[in-house]
């Protein structure tokens, strides 16, 4: 599990070689409608010096939960920093939800 928002959604992320599957469980009684396309980039990691070794990389999938009134949407950032000498990665993540603009 990389993100919990307790009643709304659980963010999972597998790693696989140089690819980020990102699973979103929904918690909440609403439907969930995967917006966006696929989980996309969003733009390039720029790194200089000592931290270009980690090959630092961003990705986001956006998504809405639930319908009418109760309608949230919510977007995700997830970074990864390329730990090569451990063989790991590290994926962390941050969520913004909010009710659609009217």
């Amino acid at each position: 599990m990389l993100l919990l928002a307790e009643g709304l959604f659980r963010l999972d992320v597998v790693i696989s070689g140089d690819t980020l599957r990102t699973v979103v469980r929904n918690l909440s009684s609403g439907e969930l409608a995967m917006e966006g396309g696929p989980a996309s980039d969003g733009g390039g990691s720029v790194a200089f010096g000592d931290v270009a070794a980690y090959q630092p990389g961003r990705s986001s999938v956006e998504f809405a939960l639930g319908s009418g009134a109760d309608r949230v949407e919510v977007r995700v950032l997830i970074g990864t920093l390329r730990f090569a000498e451990r063989g790991t990665v590290r994926v962390s993540a941050q969520a913004i939800v909010r009710a659609p603009a009217a």
